[in-house]
Parts: C-alpha cells; structure tokens; sequence
C-alpha cells in the first residue's frame, strides 16, 4: 500500500490549524504540573485514553529520524482534538518527550507490539490510529520510504488488512472530495 498525499491533505490542514495555535496558559506551567503528576483528574484521564493514539502518531513522527514542525504540530492538534482540548501544550511536551525516552530505550518494534496490545480490543481505535499515523506521515508534504514502511507496519500490527487499510484511506480521500 502506498499513501497518496492527497488522501491525506484536509485532516493535516485540520490538526495542522489546531496544533499551531498557542495554548492559552504558559506551556512551562503544564510542563511542570506534569512532570509533578499535578493534573487534574479529567487530565490524567484524558491522557491515558489518548496515548496509544499519541505515541502512534509520534513513532511515525520519528520514522524517518527527521522530527520536522509541521510534524510536531500535526500531533498537537491531534491531540488536543482527541481530548477535547484538555491536553495543553506543555503536557503535550511532556509526553513526546516520555515517547521519545520509550522509543530509545525499546526500540520501535516493542513500542508498537504494546500499542497493538492496548487497541486490539478497539478496532475503531487502531484505525484511528492508523489515521492519524498516516496524517503526521503526509505533515510535512513528504512521505518518506521509512514512513510508507512504518505505515503499512502498523496496519498489520493493528489488525488491519491491506484491503481495510485501503479502504480507510480511500474514505479520507472521499471526504476530502466533500469539502
């Protein structure tokens, strides 16, 4: 399978639009509140329920060992749609660095074998997933041999056959058609 960018092109517009906007309280604020284990109850949650999403979308981020702007952004917007704006910046921070620290530390292959493991019971969720892996590989208007690779990698990994993957794909690019 290999994605086309204009399959891709309006959900990166949308979470790039989202993710560039400044947050409205200091990111060094949230950081620390996270480093602390500070949040808010709703936050904390709001954090477990989108990090399979969020590392996903971060090991596609890293795929190619270039980790561009528009990438970064992508994943902010992304984020703090799926959480309905509860996430803030500086956590956001906070938690691609611990999956910058995961992925060192693991490697990849185990980073995506336990992100499987979390969404296998969810198949909406890994498609989501899948989504928006796919979204951060078109982000900087250039998906790399290492990001197509990456992207077929956590179809299979999330229960997705390659006629699903399509379709999921051909959906987007369907919607994009609508706008």
């Amino acid at each position: 399978m290999k994605i086309e960018p204009t399959t891709l092109q309006r959900l990166r517009d949308d979470l790039l639009q989202s993710g560039r906007r400044p947050s409205m309280v200091l990111p060094a604020i949230y950081e620390v509140l996270t480093r602390e284990g500070k949040l808010s109850p709703e936050e904390t949650m709001s954090i477990a329920r989108v990090e399979p999403l969020a590392e996903t979308m971060f090991l596609m981020m890293a795929a190619d060992g270039v980790i561009a702007e528009e990438e970064r952004d992508v994943v902010r917007g992304a984020i703090r749609g799926l959480s309905n704006e509860q996430i803030r910046s500086g956590t956001i921070n906070v938690m691609l660095e611990g999956f910058q620290a995961r992925l060192e530390a693991e490697g990849r292959d185990a980073r995506l074998k336990e992100i499987a493991e979390a969404l296998s019971e969810d198949v909406k969720e890994a498609e989501t997933a899948f989504t928006l892996a796919a979204a951060v590989a078109f982000a900087d208007d250039d998906i790399t041999d290492e990001e197509n690779e990456l992207i077929n990698q956590v179809a299979s990994w999330f229960g997705l056959s390659e006629e699903r993957a399509e379709q999921v794909l051909d959906q987007l690019q369907e919607e994009q058609g609508e706008d």
